[in-house]
């Protein structure tokens, strides 16, 4: 990969992909495209400074996601996942409850005994991944630079970077998360739903071991998720309520774990470490139509879930492979960035964002109503689900993302 410093621009570049945002999906979708079309010019914006030791990335920070059984096989196809594995602690077990409820799931590995996925630190893919976009020259990257202005022409779209530099290229893609300013620019708008919650995340220490069971918990301000980490560790997320935010940030350690465990209760056993907490607000942000003439969004700049179930990250891969097998596929590089192209890629990804936003919403909805209705239905709910094989089954095919429980549509 070559590396360009932003310190002064230089003559226009030209390219045939800019890709705005050098975190999980944008690096992601540039190893794609350039695997399977080695012969496509790639430019990658990144607004982070490049780290001369090559470490991790400032954009892969100290969170954990939990990949389905069908991102690992995406990562698989491109070559990335037996480096990623070798730090990911696979889900083996799920087990899903309702705070104050009689409603209890166990999901269990299916006669396969595949895991229904595993749980990366994204500190460890930024490495992984760093390493890899170094194998390929093609992947030209800007560090230290923002993107301040698009100009799409019929052939073209014209990217202006802060320090002057500009970049031609056939399509642009918006990779650069929640919020996106590549979208502003590319002129796709998206809606925005205020959860009125906040996640806290951090890893935590029980003294039970945790046999790689994940756990989801509903409470009254939302779901609260244990996932397996290595070292016998969690990695938290806990949706809370913005007024109970600052003074949950404030507890000493001591205090939040006791906060913690009378939320959770003790499945996972007595909580005994927890590290640094950080915080972020839950919102449901998602564009109808993430494409526009020669650019495109994806992921979280496309669709930003709340983490419930853990499918946003999921989804978001799935516009990866998806985008990056029409771009390999079409005929005529002047296709590129075209409308029929574009048009296709959304035909192909409309259906699986309705769905599984709606999906992802209505939980959090249903689940997080106090009032006595939604709670009864919800316990007979989860109790069919843990006495019935017919309907639990579903159910684990959607964690591993290989089924809608909506359509009831089984995804390749």
């Amino acid at each position: 990969m070559a590396n360009q410093n932003s310190a002064q621009a230089d003559t226009t570049i030209e390219a045939d992909i800019v890709i705005v945002g050098a975190g999980m999906s944008g690096c992601l979708l540039a190893l794609a495209i350039i695997k399977q079309s080695p012969a496509l010019k790639i430019v990658l914006i990144d607004d982070n400074p490049e780290r001369l030791d090559k470490g991790a990335h400032p954009g892969f920070d100290a969170r954990s996601i939990a990949l389905s059984a069908g991102s690992c096989g995406l990562l698989d196809n491109l070559g990335l996942w037996a480096a990623l594995k070798q730090n990911a602690q696979p889900i083996d077990d799920i087990h899903i409850s309702d705070r104050g409820n009689l409603g209890i799931v166990n999901l269990e590995k299916t006669a396969s005994n595949l895991p229904f996925g595993a749980v990366v630190e994204l500190q460890n893919v930024g490495q992984v991944l760093q390493q890899q976009l170094a194998r390929f020259p093609q992947i030209k990257r800007f560090y230290n630079s923002a993107l301040i202005n698009i100009e799409k022409q019929t052939q073209t779209v014209i990217c202006e970077l802060q320090n002057k530099q500009i970049i031609e290229a056939k399509l642009c893609v918006a990779a650069d998360g929640a919020n996106s300013k590549t979208n502003q620019l590319l002129s796709i708008s998206a809606a925005q739903s205020d959860y009125q919650c906040s996640a806290v995340i951090t890893n935590v220490s029980a003294d039970k071991a945790h046999m790689n069971r994940a756990y989801e918990r509903f409470t009254d301000a939302g779901p609260l998720a244990l996932l397996p980490l290595s070292n016998n560790r969690y990695s938290l997320v806990w949706s809370v309520k913005n007024s109970e935010l600052p003074a949950l940030l404030a507890l000493d350690e001591h205090a939040f774990l006791a906060k913690l465990q009378q939320a959770f209760g003790y499945r996972a056993g007595i909580f005994t470490k927890a590290g640094q907490r950080h915080s972020y607000p839950l919102k449901l942000i998602k564009s109808d139509k993430p494409i526009t003439h020669r650019g495109v969004a994806i992921g979280n700049a496309a669709h930003c879930l709340h983490p419930v179930m853990g499918q946003g990250f999921n989804l978001g891969m799935r516009d990866i492979s998806v985008l990056a097998k029409i771009i390999t596929e079409i005929d005529d590089v002047n296709q590129l960035g075209g409308y029929a192209m574009l048009e296709c890629y959304w035909q192909a990804r409309k259906k699986d964002h309705q769905r599984t936003i709606t999906m992802t919403d209505s939980i959090v909805r249903i689940f997080s109503n106090p009032h006595l209705p939604f709670v009864f239905g919800r316990t007979i709910a989860l109790q069919a689900i843990a006495c019935i094989p017919s309907l639990s089954a579903p159910i684990v095919k959607q964690a591993k993302g290989q089924f809608n429980l909506f359509t009831q549509e089984e995804k390749s």
